[in-house]
């Protein structure tokens, strides 16, 4: 049996939940629709700084945030429309954006909430698109799927490519195995790969992962003997690691384009007048014993 009900933090939180409790998300709607805390069996599969969630000035260190309508950042925060300039910060505006829960369901086998964010006026300067970013998130005993549709609302062709920065918590980075479908990347911080491993030994270390041999990365977490698996569709066409040393946490992010991608032009999905664009993640966490 699985449940969704709401508490009132600083902020309203949707918690869906398994009867036992022994897997459970918490969402908050006010801060980007961003999934903020992902457990299974009393251990935490993501990361968080709780006073990022709660102070409206900062953008949040932790869950699952979303990226749009770009992923990662562009040269000089600047692209072109039409000839038209317009600036956008790195990783896009989503994450700051207030939405709307529209829908929950809970039933013996699962959990779910449906949530809404639309333009307006701020992001109409940087974006001048009217769009509606439908965010559905579904979890059961096989994991959590993350669903985004994207519609374009407006009567012109809409630019986007859509990307998630989830950072899994790991206390132990020594004892952590990273596999990632793919031996051809770009280092973004220079020695972030280390004898073919991810060099969690400098103070931040960034890489990003093309021409992928598979829709699955994993993390083995040995110290917990936890392993999780991340699972996309052929649309996320780039994987990228972050991490800072002396944080616990690492980020497995899935990316549709890569760095500058509105100015290289790679990745970018073209959402013609009054369609839309639907695509997903599965996150699984499961124990190794």
């Amino acid at each position: 049996m699985f449940t969704c009900y709401a508490k009132q933090d600083q902020f309203e939180t949707y918690v869906l939940a398994s009867e036992d409790r022994q897997i459970y998300i918490e969402v908050v709607p006010e801060r980007g629709c961003i999934i903020s805390k992902y457990m299974y069996n009393n251990e935490s599969i993501f990361y968080l700084e709780q006073e990022t969630l709660e102070d409206l000035s900062k953008n949040i260190r932790g869950g699952n945030p979303i990226l749009f309508p770009i992923s990662s950042y562009l040269v000089d925060e600047t692209y072109y429309y039409k000839d038209t300039a317009y600036q956008l910060k790195q990783h896009g505006f989503a994450r700051n954006l207030v939405g709307q829960v529209i829908h929950t369901s809970a039933d013996d086998n699962s959990a779910s909430i449906t949530l809404e964010m639309v333009d307006n006026e701020e992001t109409l300067i940087r974006y001048p698109f009217h769009f509606k970013l439908i965010m559905q998130y579904t979890l059961n005993e096989n994991g959590l799927s993350i669903q985004a549709t994207i519609h374009n609302m407006d009567d012109k062709v809409m630019p986007f490519y859509l990307g998630y920065h989830p950072y899994f918590y790991v206390a132990d980075k020594e004892n952590l195995a990273l596999q990632v479908p793919s031996s051809t990347y770009k280092e973004m911080i220079p020695n972030s790969i280390v004898e073919d491993k991810f060099n969690f030994n400098q103070d931040e270390s960034n890489v990003i992962y093309d021409q992928l041999q598979s829709n699955s990365c994993e993390m083995i977490d040995h110290t917990r003997q936890l392993k999780v698996t991340i699972t996309s569709e052929d649309v996320y066409q780039y994987i990228v690691l972050w991490a800072l040393q002396g944080k616990p946490f690492v980020c497995i992010e899935p990316w549709m384009a890569p760095v500058n991608g509105m100015n290289v032009g790679q990745g970018i999905q073209l959402l013609e007048a009054n369609q839309s664009h639907t695509s997903t993640i599965q996150i699984k966490a499961e124990s190794l014993i």
